[in-house]
């Protein structure tokens, strides 16, 4: 059976400019790697040209009765990119909204204990803050619709006391020891208001309870970089279940030992192998998503999908996002079976020339 080690979190993820690597229980005071003594080998590169290959980023993946959603915000230092994606389960209709942001119009912070981050335009706007003190995460987004699509806001509160909540930070080396990819992740359910108005006169509000997945990543990112990710949020007879499966061009080159697949039921970390995903029938039909220790066989059935190409200055880059349903079954670290059927989920797949 698989078995990746979870250890008690270092003092600093970078020591005597080595990256320290593993799968942590818990979260660093900062995620920061600037650190790092000569990231590309032997070669002296001044430290603001090794840290301009690091790249930031925030995913927010969301799920209640009536909704499904993903947030995500990348920061490449001279250009932001962020965008909002929400489905209604019933009726599979997407509301997807995109920004593209310069310099001081986004900030994605290294402190994990108390920070916020905001992104703001005339027609967007998101803000997460959290404070461990205080107890409090929280998220606020408005987007601003048109003739195609109704404006959309919402206020999302959640407690790091939550009995769902757990954290998880994971160093791995990108892909070689030199170099790492830190990736902070936390699972907690919330309660939230959603608002959504058509044209002016006409307003639906919603108060629903859900779950979430939150992840701030800060890595070195090659040139050409590639990702893809499936996730879900389930509430069973059980608890609370959630699933982040990644694959990227960056990841170890011992994947068994360094990867960020997780499985986490009732705030029970079970950490993953890595995964293999095909699609024998093309890009829009069943994706097969396996790993060699048999503790995932899952298979993701696209239904619906979002696509942002962007072409500017230096940054080239394929965005897909796509709401689906997955079926199989995962297994926990304990060896218990985990059947999911028609389960709602959200798959990704991004290209990036930096």
């Amino acid at each position: 059976m698989y078995n990746r080690k979870i250890k008690e979190m270092p003092n600093s993820l970078i020591s005597n400019g080595k990256a320290t690597f593993g799968t942590f229980m818990g979260h660093p005071k900062k995620l920061d790697i600037k650190d790092i003594l000569f990231p590309f080998g032997v070669l002296p590169l001044p430290r603001f040209i090794t840290n301009l290959r690091i790249r930031s980023s925030i995913f927010f993946d969301f799920s209640t009765d009536a909704f499904i959603g993903k947030i995500e915000l990348f920061d490449t230092k001279i250009i932001g990119y962020y965008k909002l994606i929400v489905w209604e389960k019933k009726t599979h209709k997407k509301y997807s909204y995109h920004h593209l942001m310069f310099l001081n119009r986004r900030l994605i912070p290294t402190n994990l204990e108390k920070a916020s981050c905001t992104v703001f335009s005339k027609k967007r706007y998101a803000r997460f803050t959290w404070d461990r003190t205080k107890d409090i995460f929280s998220l606020v987004f408005k987007c601003k619709g048109d003739s195609h699509r109704p404006s959309i806001s919402a206020s999302l509160q959640a407690s790091f006391s939550n009995p769902q909540f757990l954290e998880t930070t994971n160093v791995s080396p990108a892909p070689t020891t030199r170099r790492c990819s830190a990736l902070f992740q936390m699972v907690n359910s919330f309660n939230a208001t959603f608002s959504i108005r058509q044209k002016e006169y006409h307003e639906h509000i919603i108060t629903q309870n859900g779950l979430f997945s939150f992840g701030l990543k800060r890595a070195y990112y090659n040139i050409r970089y590639y990702e893809e990710n499936i996730s879900f949020q389930l509430q069973n007879e059980n608890g609370a279940v959630f699933l982040n499966l990644f694959s990227s061009s960056i990841d170890s080159h011992n994947d068994e030992l360094h990867n960020n697949n997780i499985l986490i039921e009732n705030a029970d970390l079970s950490p993953l192998p890595p995964v293999k995903i095909t699609r024998p029938q093309g890009f829009f039909n069943e994706w097969i998503i396996q790993d060699t220790e048999s503790m995932v066989d899952l298979s993701f059935k696209p239904i619906v999908n979002d696509l942002r190409r962007l072409s500017i200055f230096l940054l080239h880059a394929r965005f897909h996002t796509l709401f689906g349903t997955l079926n199989g079954s995962v297994r926990t670290k304990d060896n218990k079976e985990i059947q999911l059927k028609n389960i709602h989920a959200i798959a990704s797949k991004q290209r990036l020339r930096l």
